[in-house]
């Protein structure tokens, strides 16, 4: 039996602070961490599908400049700004439970604790991080060769889970889940990172545009919102169907959530085609 982890002073400190919040106090001793983390993981997911849809609605003001940069020019007032920042919460959170979760489900690493500690300090670093490539805005990089680097990383640990997986008896829609987050797991972070390590690259409609006349940065956009609107269609169908049992209501949003999905990625496609 391996030896459980310790719990460091800090982590007692803020245990304690986390368990005073009135939701947190009930389900923390009835249910555990673990129902905590897991529905953690399906509100930071919600959100970020809340923030995709908003995404694509800001990106196709490219298609009339002048308007995209009034419309970034009154979203850099403080309080959207912080708000942008806050984004960074949910998309680490998710990402690295993701991580955990595949590890756990794949290739049955159970140490929990020294997962979680790392999720938490890595985590941490990465909020730390964007806010200050945030503040600055003053940093420079190649569009080309960081989304090059990401792909490189992002495609091996494709292929790692890909390998994994490919021959369980898992059903093809949860192999895909997997995959679909095994790819973005890279490419998630890194675009937030990118976005603010330099403030033009998400914010000026005339620098966004010169990146998107590259074929290789259309391509990597392509495959990020086709992969990442799987994901997230199958992810709210996954929550949808733990609530409601088998029948025409269930199949009835099953149809709307695709729905939704299949129009989110018309636009965003034409988006990147189109510019």
């Amino acid at each position: 039996m391996e030896n459980a982890v310790k719990i460091t002073r800090t982590e007692s400190h803020i245990i304690s602070l986390i368990q005073k919040i009135p939701v947190l106090s009930y389900y923390a001793p009835s249910r555990g961490w673990s129902f905590l983390i897991s529905w953690g993981h399906r509100l930071a997911g919600l959100t970020l599908v809340g923030y995709i849809f908003a995404h694509i609605y800001t990106l196709s003001l490219l298609f009339h400049p002048a308007t995209f940069d009034a419309d970034m020019r009154f979203l850099d007032h403080f309080v959207f700004s912080f708000l942008e920042w806050c984004v960074a919460i949910p998309v680490i959170f998710h990402s690295l439970n993701g991580g955990r979760l595949v590890l756990y489900e794949l290739f049955r690493v159970r140490a929990e604790e020294i997962v979680i500690r790392s999720m938490l300090i890595v985590g941490l670093l990465y909020i730390f991080i964007v806010g200050f490539f945030f503040i600055e805005k003053t940093q420079q990089i190649s569009a080309t060769l960081f989304w090059s680097i990401t792909a490189a990383v992002s495609l091996i640990a494709f292929l790692i889970v890909l390998f994994k997986i490919w021959m369980t008896g898992n059903s093809i829609l949860w192999k895909l889940q997997r995959l679909t987050g095994s790819f973005m797991f890279p490419m998630l972070i890194g675009h937030m990172l990118v976005m603010h390590m330099n403030y033009l690259t998400g914010h000026d409609s005339k620098t966004i545009l010169l990146r998107m006349e590259s074929p290789f940065i259309k391509g990597m956009d392509f495959v990020f919102i086709i992969f990442l609107l799987f994901h997230a269609g199958y992810g709210i169908f996954s929550i949808i169907a733990d609530y409601i049992k088998p029948g025409p209501v269930l199949k009835s949003l099953a149809v709307l959530v695709i729905l939704a999905m299949a129009v989110s990625a018309y636009f965003g496609i034409r988006i990147i085609v189109g510019l």
